[in-house]
Order: C-alpha cells, then structure tokens, then sequence
C-alpha cells in the first residue's frame, strides 16, 4: 500500500496534515522494541556512558583541587564553599534549561551541545585567573554537566528496546563510583606535576572527543515522528539498523490499534495533570529526599571520621575510598538484575535500608563500628539512586521525558546542597543524633511512599506505559492550546 493509499484509510491525528501519516509513536516503538540489539544501539549506550563517567569525575576533581585553589588565591572556607556550590548551582540551572530544551527542540542539541560545554568550561576552570572567572567557569560547567545526565537517560530510553532498557539506562550510574577510582588516580599523578589546574584540563580532550562522536548520533525517532517529520525518522531508525522491512512488519502488527495522540510542545503544567501529578510528586519525593543523605554523605563521611571518632585525615580518606568499593557492587547488583527483578523493588529495598542503617549509627561507638555501618548503607543507597536513575525517564510520556527528569534530577541537587548544609548544621549544634534522625527520615519516605506510589516499568512498552499521561497532553492540544507548527514540517 501507498503513503498515499493509506491516508484515505488511516484516522489523521489532530494536527498532522493529511498525507503525513507514513509513520507514528506506535509503529516506531514497536520497531525498536522488536528489534535486535544492534552495534549502533550499544555504540549510543557507550557514547553516553562515557560522557556520564566524565561529568562525575569533574565533580571529584573538583574536590581533589580544593586545597590547593584554597592555596593559590588564599580563600576563607566560606569562600571555598561558594566556589563547590556554584557547581552544584549550575548543575541545578543545567537541568532545568535543558530539559526543556531537549523536549521543545530536540534530544540531539542537548545531547551534544552539554558535553561540549563541560569541556570547554572544566578548562576554562584551570585557566582562572580570579575568584571571580573560576567561580563562573565552575557555574557554567555546572551547567553542561546538569543538563547531560538527564538527556542522556532520556534518550537512552527512547533508542533502547524494551527488555534491555535497565541495562541501557543502567549504564549511566554504573559509572559514577568507577569516576571515583579515575579521578583518584587522576589527582595521584597530576597533582603533583602540574597542580589543580592541571586536573582540569586533563579532562578537555577526551571530552572533546566524545562530542566530536556524539554530534554523529542522530535524534530521537519518537521525537521526530511526533514531530511529523517522518523521513528523519525513518533515517534514525534505518541508523539503528532497523530495515524498511522490519518497520512494515511493526505497521502490520499494530494496524488494528488506534494511532497514539499526536503531543503538544512541553509546558509545566503537564507535569501535573491529573494523569501524571502522582508520578511527578512521587519521582520528586525520590530525588529530593534520599539525596539530602546521599550528597551530604559523600561530602561529610571523611570529616564525620574525624570530628567523631578521631581518625587522622589520610585514613579517614582511605576509608572512604573502601566505602567506594560498596557503591560499586550497589550499582552493579541493580544493573546486572533490573530486567529481572524490576526497578520498583530495588528502589523500595534500596532507601528504605539506607534510612535503617543512617538510624543505626546512632548507636555506632567506634570507627570501625562506624565504616561498617558507612559502608553497607552506601550500598542500599546506591541501590536505590541506582534504580532511581533507570525508573526515571521511562514514567513519562515522550513530550515531557526530559522536562520530567530534569525537573527531578535539579531539585535533587537542591536536596542535595540542603543535606550538606544540614549535616555542618546539626554538627555545629552538638544535635548528631537528629542529624542521622533527619538523614534517615528522607530516605524512609522515599523508599516507603514507593510501595503505593511507584510502578512497574520492567519490560513495558514506552508509550503504553504513559498512555494515560499522553491523553491527557493531547486533551490540551485538541483544545488548541500549544498549538505544535513543527508537525507540518
């Protein structure tokens, strides 16, 4: 049958122009689904990992590079602080900016354009001749990095079939505990060669070169047939190396099924429509909360081993780096049986027994109490960021995918900065024992609220799961709000 031949017999979805209708949501999904995993599919996977694993190495540079710009332009502590949170605050502004960027103009800008500028401002940082231009590099880096991560988990999900999606998106936190490693030995070498403005640009020309192969990888088919523009759609599936064939064959299997709603531009709103304002509250509550722990945590444990038990700074160092080795198997236990097992239980088990264990260092008396405490909590907390991170982009419908996680992942860095802050509060305060009350309290809620709150995406299809989600965005559409120009293209 004809592209013409099937517009007189093929419903038109609101604001497609008739004659457009070569392909839609339903039938590129299920091509992908049904495909092989392929060598470009793996290639993508790579090419965002590794990006993934550059991100969170610039942040431990950062750390390793502390003392010696402390040195250098002879800052206060508050000051040093301010320089470590303009990161984290352009992290922040990354996530929102370009989350909506990669859902109103594509994933493929934010997919390149964020890497490339984590590269270029990470050497920026090493050129700074101020307080002033190093605090705006680090901001500006901050940014690239926020806004990577999310895009990457979101096109991740869309290029991967269904039942290898954990092992794709997976791929992402996996590296974030091996960027530990990295960038200790990093700093080993380079530290005392060429001090910290070498770490930084140590970390220019691999990135560079990731860009220069992440430019080759093309948009997302979903976005595009959402888009109307079918052809380049057709061209990100034929890359994929899905054949014409196969696409016919996927057309043929869901010929009896009502074409899936064409969706409107992202606006905020549709975070909370009455379909999807569950999901939203519930991916918040995952990222805010536990993340006061996890990102006070790593920031604290080193100094928590000396103001509490007394350790000299090398061991308490040292200990951490054991601790790392816990994240790792975390990470890895979530990764190698998500497919298997499902996000939701990972994530329940894992905040829920990182809470317990942050309660159980109420009672930890010594050091060695304390790392072991330490250590298994890091790994249920792992366990469940690790689950978080793959659960994520797959609980929201195609125009809101990046908008939805990005949203999440930069309040979660304004948990983050809140955990830091609380914990060198309760401290100051002599309160250790709220300190790990308040600590714990996040992580249980989020792990709790999610027997009742999560779903399932385990082997979903991705536009059956956000069915309901997507009805409702074209609801608003149909009543010609937002209306979409780029479809007639």
């Amino acid at each position: 049958m004809s592209i013409s031949d099937e517009t007189k017999t093929t419903p038109v979805a609101p604001g497609v122009a008739a004659g457009s209708t070569d392909l839609n949501l339903r039938i590129v999904g299920h091509a992908i689904d049904a495909s092989p995993v392929t060598k470009p599919m793996l290639g993508v996977i790579v090419i965002a990992a590794l990006a993934s694993l550059f991100d969170a190495a610039d942040a431990y540079l950062l750390g390793f590079a502390m003392p010696g710009i402390a040195k250098e332009f002879d800052l206060k502590p508050e000051t040093l602080g301010l320089i470590a949170s303009s990161t984290l605050l352009g992290m922040c502004v990354g996530s929102f900016f370009w989350g909506w960027v990669a859902d109103k103009w594509g994933r493929k800008i934010a997919f390149t354009v964020t890497i490339l500028m984590f590269s270029i401002f990470s050497g920026a940082s090493g050129l700074a001749f101020s307080v002033g231009t190093l605090l705006g590099a680090r901001f500006l880096c901050g940014v690239g990095i926020g806004g990577s991560i999310p895009v990457d988990a979101s096109i991740l999900a869309e290029f991967a079939p269904a039942r290898i999606r954990g092992y794709s998106n997976g791929a992402l936190p996996i590296t974030w505990p091996l960027a530990t490693f990295i960038s200790s030995s990093l700093a080993l070498i380079v530290l005392p060669i060429w001090g910290w403005r070498g770490l930084f640009l140590c970390g220019v020309v691999p990135a560079l070169l990731v860009f220069w192969v992440r430019r080759n990888v093309p948009e997302s088919p979903r976005w595009l047939v959402n888009r109307g523009r079918h052809q380049e759609a057709r061209d990100a599936l034929h890359y994929l190396n899905i054949s014409d064939a196969a696409i016919e064959r996927s057309r043929a299997a869901v010929v009896n099924e009502m074409p899936p709603p064409v969706l409107p531009p992202a606006v905020f709103g549709d975070l909370f429509t009455r379909e999807m304002r569950v999901r939203t509250i519930h991916t918040w509550m995952l990222w805010i909360l536990p993340l006061m722990a996890s990102w006070g945590m790593n920031l604290w444990i080193p100094q928590l081993f000396v103001k509490l038990h007394g350790l000299p700074v090398q061991q308490a160092v040292a200990n951490m780096l054991y601790i790392s080795f816990f994240s790792v198997a975390g990470r890895l236990t979530v990764y190698l049986l998500s497919e298997k097992v499902g996000r939701k239980p990972f994530i329940v088990m894992g905040f829920t027994g990182a809470g317990v264990l942050l309660l159980g260092q109420i009672w930890t008396t010594s050091a060695s109490e304390f790392f072991w405490v330490a250590a298994i909590y890091v790994f249920f907390m792992e366990m469940g960021l690790c689950g978080s991170t793959i659960y994520l982009p797959e609980v929201y419908p195609l125009h809101v995918r990046v908008l939805g996680a990005s949203t999440a992942m930069g309040l979660g860095r304004i948990g983050g900065a809140i955990g830091g802050y609380a914990i060198g509060a309760f401290m100051g305060a002599g309160l250790v024992t709220g300190m790990w009350i308040f600590l714990a309290t996040g992580c249980l809620i989020a792990g709790i609220a999610t027997i009742w709150l999560g779903i399932e995406p385990k082997g979903q299809n991705l536009e059956e799961l956000n069915k309901a989600g997507a009805e409702g965005a074209a609801k608003r559409l149909r009543r010609g709000e937002g209306a979409q120009e780029p479809l007639a293209a």
